[in-house]
């Protein structure tokens, strides 16, 4: 597996690219390509992973953007119901007691 584009260490500002193992972490590295990437790493990533992995990710991750994963959804022809982010329940409301 080829290591980060140049073009990409900017968008791993909370680690050091040069130490990230692409393979191990990949997951971490689709989501957040998936979010940040331009043109240039976009390609390489479907050809570093290809669809199959890019889709698994895009419908278990719970860390992409509701914006982008609405825009993967609609690339990818992928039904808002099966991407996990996108079904984030809302935060619960505290039931409100009327004690009279």
């Amino acid at each position: 597996m080829d290591k980060l584009p140049p073009s990409a260490r900017r968008f791993f500002w909370d680690i050091n690219p040069d130490e990230l193992d692409v393979a191990k972490h990949s997951r971490y590295v689709i989501e957040r390509l998936l979010d940040y990437g331009d043109i240039l790493e976009l390609r390489w990533l479907f050809r570093n992973f290809g669809r199959d992995a890019i889709v698994s990710v895009l419908k278990t991750s719970s860390r992409l953007s509701r914006r982008h994963a609405l825009g993967w959804a609609n690339y990818f022809d992928i039904p808002r119901t099966e991407i996990k982010c996108l079904n984030k329940p809302s935060p619960k409301q505290h039931a409100i007691t009327w004690t009279y």
